[in-house]
């Protein structure tokens, strides 16, 4: 992982407009994301977990505060992939065809894009499923091809909203380890929501911690476990340290 900063961002204020005032999402929100790091953020409903994704993929403007990417240089748009907790696959296309769509908004001749594709469909494990329809895939496979299509366009930085939240337990473990295996394997820079403090540690380098509206960051932690990280590792006294110091600035305990 590179010491290199892909974003930083410093003191993002985030108001709603409201009956009798204005409803503060986040306030005063400030962190820094290094190339190749992958980051959880966590924190109780409500707390803008959300909202800062929003931000950061530019479908939000902020009230306040700055939002800095670095990509060969200051000002360059950078590229920003990302997922949400539904698949939302387009159910006209096959699962090649999703994931070719990115490559065809920007004009990539259809036979190298198709090419990338199928590259992406080994690497996501789902070799005969090419020319198969969203309705036919399970709640997984379609996560899958949703972060196939968020990546082949190699963005700068992956946002992920919640994309397991949706799958029942041993599903949801299953795609941890998926997303940990593309991960390991491209090394993008990663910025994921999650509700679940195991799942945060065992993928991430750092935690960041949201308190209750108005978000502000309560706790930045760094995992300090080894990689590669295997399900065992969940119950080892460090990866219990970490879960209690998480729980505490969370509330929990």
């Amino acid at each position: 992982m590179s010491e290199k900063p892909v974003l930083q961002v410093r003191d993002l204020t985030v108001t709603f407009p409201a009956e009798g005032g204005g409803l503060t999402a986040l306030q005063g929100v400030s962190f820094d994301l290094n190339e190749q790091e992958f980051v959880c953020v966590l924190g109780p409903s409500g707390s803008g977990k959300s909202t800062l994704l929003r931000v950061l993929a530019g479908l939000l403007r902020p009230t306040s505060g700055e939002v800095h990417f670095a990509r060969n240089g200051y000002g360059e748009k950078p590229r920003i992939g990302l997922v949400f907790q539904q698949a939302n696959l387009m159910p006209w296309r096959s699962v090649l065809q999703n994931i070719t769509l990115p490559l065809e908004l920007k004009n990539v001749p259809a036979a190298q894009a198709r090419t990338q594709a199928r590259e992406w469909i080994e690497l996501i494990g789902l070799q005969g499923f090419e020319n198969s329809w969203p309705t036919e895939l399970s709640g997984g496979m379609a996560q899958r091809v949703a972060i196939a299509r968020a990546l082949i366009q190699d963005p700068d930085l992956l946002l992920l909203d919640e994309p397991f939240g949706s799958l029942d337990a041993l599903t949801r473990e299953r795609m941890g380890d998926e997303l940990l295996r593309l991960w390991q394997a491209r090394r993008k820079t990663v910025l994921m929501v999650t509700h679940s403090i195991s799942e945060a540690l065992l993928l991430s380098d750092r935690v960041l911690v949201l308190t209750p509206r108005p978000g502000r960051v309560s706790l930045d932690l760094p995992v300090n476990l080894p990689r590669p990280r295997e399900e065992e590792m969940r119950y080892t006294c460090e990866f219990g340290e970490l879960a209690r110091q998480v729980r505490q600035a969370i509330g929990e305990l």
